[in-house]
């Protein structure tokens, strides 16, 4: 499954408004929860200004670094999302922190 980074998180806001109706599920480390559509929506919208506050608290991160990345932009319905603990790595990237996916795609 391809990937697409994201590097703006206006254009993320964007992406978040396209995300189809269904049961959603919310991987955080070793944490899973069942989530609306409506309700991973806001889950992801939350993790978004949390990137934009790292960029803006965080000089040395150039604005379009991607944290945040999507299967299909415009059919939104998997997201795979990166901390401030995955800057750096070339070759390997570590696993996200958060990942957010329609059931149906599991």
């Amino acid at each position: 499954m391809r990937f697409y980074g994201i590097p703006s998180e206006d254009r993320a806001l964007e992406i978040l408004e396209n995300i189809p109706d269904g049961i959603w599920i919310l991987k955080e480390h070793s944490f899973q929860t069942t989530l609306s559509s409506q309700q991973a929506k806001e889950k992801l919208k939350d993790i978004i200004l949390t990137i934009k506050s790292w960029k803006e608290k965080e000089k040395h991160i150039p604005q379009a670094t991607a944290f945040l990345f999507v299967h299909t932009p415009s059919e939104p319905t998997h997201f795979k999302i990166y901390d401030l603990s995955s800057l750096g790595c070339g070759i390997n990237l570590s696993p996200p922190r958060w990942e957010c996916y329609l059931l149906e795609n599991q």
